[in-house]
């Protein structure tokens, strides 16, 4: 996946934004709950497409009734802005604490590759010391910002720094 995916979906699992482990229901009333809880939730179901009134979100919160597939998509989607938005200073201090976090990324596996074409990639380690612009774009789902943000903690690796734009996965020593 490209880097700056992978930035995302590690940074998703630090704020606690997915959980894998939960089942549709559970995230589903998660969700509800956390975005009913203030004014901020409602205006970002909102933006998200959501123009139901307040009897059909309490009848959803009572589980008297399911919203639709398209209406969980785009709960899913006001939950994770929001998550996001609310994160996105606490990220940045953690990250940043103590002179930065320690990343490794992992390249891309070339099994599947012939072993003429195979290049010889090692996992790297890079330490990023200043959080703010990529938690910035991380909690704006700016993804062409997260691409550019990525390209610049790589191209300090060394002159194979593009055998990382792509990679398996990133561990975060945070």
């Amino acid at each position: 996946m490209p880097g700056a995916v992978a930035l995302t979906t590690t940074l998703d699992d630090l704020a606690q934004v997915t959980d894998p482990y939960m089942t549709p229901p559970e995230r589903l009333r998660r969700n509800l709950l956390y975005l009913t809880r203030s004014r901020t939730g409602y205006t970002y179901m909102r933006d998200c497409g959501i123009r139901m009134d307040r009897r059909v979100i309490t009848a959803w919160l009572a589980e008297e009734r399911l919203p639709a597939a398209n209406q969980q998509r785009r709960l899913e989607d006001a939950f994770r802005l929001l998550r996001r938005r609310n994160m996105a200073p606490s990220m940045t201090r953690r990250l940043n604490a103590r002179g930065g976090t320690r990343v490794e990324i992992y390249p891309v596996d070339q099994a599947e590759i012939d072993e003429k074409h195979r290049r010889t990639a090692r996992w790297r380690h890079k330490n990023i010391y200043r959080w703010d612009p990529i938690v910035a774009a991380w909690s704006r789902s700016d993804l062409h910002e997260l691409t550019h943000r990525w390209h610049d903690v790589i191209t300090d690796l060394d002159s194979d720094w593009r055998m990382y734009e792509y990679v398996t996965h990133l561990g975060f020593g945070a």
